[in-house]
């Protein structure tokens, strides 16, 4: 997987992307740093960032694990992550997992961006 910065919103949001696979390979490779780190820097976790998922066809369970963990830290730091326009294969992993009970799923990145800037105002 690659991860990139897309742009940082004046809204106050970070925009991410991953491109291809988010498989066990990721995490081995980085060290133990969280991926997100080595993009948005130590205080990742603080920041509200929406993560498009449209260039990932296959995700495994180390990956399910990593959005846990990673959304867990975005919480307790006071950020948000939300991820968004999953492709089909993907989203059925979540389904079948029931993950969206867990972690903050959107179908596209209006509502990604809705879901993050309704959150911001209700500060």
């Amino acid at each position: 997987m690659k991860l990139s910065l897309v742009s940082i919103e004046k809204a106050g949001y970070v925009r991410l992307e991953a491109v291809g696979d988010i498989t066990s390979t990721d995490f081995l490779d980085s060290g133990g740093k969280n991926p997100l780190e080595s993009v948005l820097g130590a205080n990742w976790a603080s920041n509200n960032v929406m993560l498009s998922l449209e260039r990932t066809a296959f995700i495994d369970s180390s990956a399910i694990g990593w959005l846990i963990d990673a959304q867990r830290k975005s919480k307790a730091a006071g950020g948000k992550l939300v991820l968004h326009s999953a492709p089909a294969r993907v989203r059925d992993v979540f389904d079948l997992l029931k993950m969206r009970a867990v972690l903050n799923l959107k179908d596209d990145e209006s509502s990604a961006r809705d879901f993050l800037t309704a959150n911001a105002e209700a500060k």
